[in-house]
């Protein structure tokens, strides 16, 4: 999943030329999707997760168990957060 972002997406549409010919309805559906695809990624939650998940390895191998496993639960609960998209 990537997330773009809403202003992109609405000046995108706002600034498209759309005409009342049906015709071409699914010709300009299938145009609008190929340019949102091309936004550029706003927040990327597979590469925030890949690096939580780098920092609890680092703790998991830490030598001070005691810092490192309030570290690793830490690190734990927030990439569940992430994964959530922080909606409860």
């Amino acid at each position: 999943m990537r997330l773009i972002d809403e202003d992109d997406v609405i000046s995108l549409l706002a600034n498209h030329h759309f005409d009342d010919d049906n015709e071409n309805f699914d010709l300009l559906i299938h145009n609008l999707c190929k340019e949102v695809q091309q936004i550029p990624t706003a927040y990327d939650v597979d590469a925030v997760v890949e690096q939580l998940e780098n920092e609890r390895k680092f703790w998991e191998e830490a030598s001070n168990l005691q810092i490192g496993g309030a570290k690793i639960r830490s690190y734990a609960h927030a990439i569940e957060i992430v994964k959530g998209g922080g909606v409860k």
